[in-house]
């Protein structure tokens, strides 16, 4: 399991990553209900690995790439 800030996936040169971050600008919009903050946001990569057993306890799924296992999550605690 690769973890990306939100900074480090929009400069990845997997376009996959990449992709995913670009879908957070839902979450980044000022004044949104639904605006969270960049340092809250990550990107995870469980191309390589499942997902851990923690994993719901460390982090809140926002989105998902809709054919690799990348994921849009919120950094919980």
């Amino acid at each position: 399991m690769k973890v990306f800030t939100l900074k480090e996936a929009e400069a990845s040169s997997d376009i996959d990553v990449k992709l995913t971050a670009v879908r957070a600008s839902r979450y980044r919009v000022f004044g949104s209900s639904e605006r969270i903050r960049d340092g809250e946001l990550a990107v995870v990569d469980l191309r390589d690995k499942k997902q851990p057993d923690d994993f719901a306890e460390k982090f809140q799924v926002l989105d998902r790439h809709p054919m690799a296992a990348i994921l849009l999550v919120r950094k919980l605690g």
